[in-house]
């Protein structure tokens, strides 16, 4: 059927038009959403590493400033984190953690405790998550440096 009529062109879409528009405006939005879902896991990623990193930073200038010894807590039982004494935060289950040199508290509790001094019990700590990606982290046991290196990005 022609879009002309005998008084001239008529305005609009033909339905051929209009659904090649919405197949690629489908196949654009599907794209975006893949897109943001993948950010969207970094993004929690990153945060919680922070999170943990914050957590050993805070107990290092804690056991600095109160002049006494603070632990920084690794509970495996109750997959949770943080400074002896505080509430602990929740390992979220698509990690696995691992770690050489750290000290055990109790069963299934391991600490690094950092001192007055600025040093550390030292040790290393390995976040190994489902999506591939490994952060290590190193304590050192005289200025309580904490590196971190991410492999498998």
């Amino acid at each position: 059927m022609s879009r002309f009529s005998p008084l001239g062109p008529r305005p609009g879409f033909t339905l051929v038009e209009l659904l090649i528009v919405l197949i690629l405006m489908g196949l654009l939005g599907s794209m975006v959403a893949v897109s943001v879902s993948s950010g969207l896991l970094k993004s929690k990623e990153r945060r919680f590493v922070e999170d943990f990193v914050a957590s050993m930073k805070r107990a290092r200038n804690s056991a600095i400033g109160k002049g006494r010894g603070v632990n920084f807590i690794i509970d495996g039982q109750k997959r949770a984190f943080g400074i002896n004494g505080r509430k602990l935060k929740e390992i979220p289950k698509a990690i696995e953690i691992s770690a050489e040199g750290i000290v055990e508290l109790r069963d299934g509790q391991y600490a690094v405790t950092f001192y007055p001094d600025g040093s550390s019990s030292g040790g290393k700590i390995d976040l190994s998550w489902d999506s591939g990606r490994k952060d290590e982290f190193q304590i050192g046991m005289i200025w309580a440096r904490i590196s971190h290196e991410v492999v498998n990005p």
